[in-house]
């Protein structure tokens, strides 16, 4: 009787606190770049290749909040590339990336929020690249920074 008793009790709990509707998962990540310095006339990744050694900090400022900000290095394909994770504000945001001590370019990204049926998320509505020459990956979405390293 006191198993019957329980077994029922746990049926009771099980259908009364099932869900309505499926859950969706509305997480669409962060906004992410991601960049390989080249050569501009060879297409060599600058670090694989020397130009900068492997220790050459890569440094993003914000430049609304004048601060350094972190990036993450990815090895794929042997080639070295800068991830900068944006996140999940939106606005209007300004970076400067250096290569050392050496300015590489700027970037101007306007973020905003979407909002569907059930869910929201942050998308990229713009972007600018200022003070370099670039081209982006159509496959990857990946920007080559290419740099003259003969001066």
């Amino acid at each position: 009787m006191k198993k019957l008793l329980k077994i029922s009790v746990l049926l009771v709990l099980i259908f009364t606190t099932g869900c309505d509707s499926p859950q969706i998962n509305c997480d669409t990540g962060p906004v992410i770049y991601t960049f390989e310095f080249v050569d501009k006339d060879s297409g060599a990744n600058l670090f694989d290749n020397g130009t900068f050694p492997p220790q050459t900090p890569v440094t993003v400022t914000d430049l609304n909040q004048n601060k350094i900000i972190q990036t993450s290095y990815l090895k794929s394909n042997n080639s070295d590339r800068a991830l900068l994770v944006l996140g999940f504000a939106e606005g209007t945001f300004k970076y400067a990336v250096n290569i050392g001590d050496k300015p590489a370019f700027e970037l101007s990204v306007v973020t905003e929020r979407v909002k569907g049926s059930q869910c929201s998320s942050i998308v990229k509505k713009a972007s600018e690249i200022k003070n370099a020459e670039y081209e982006q990956e159509k496959t990857t979405g990946i920007y080559k920074i290419l740099m003259n390293t003969k001066n």
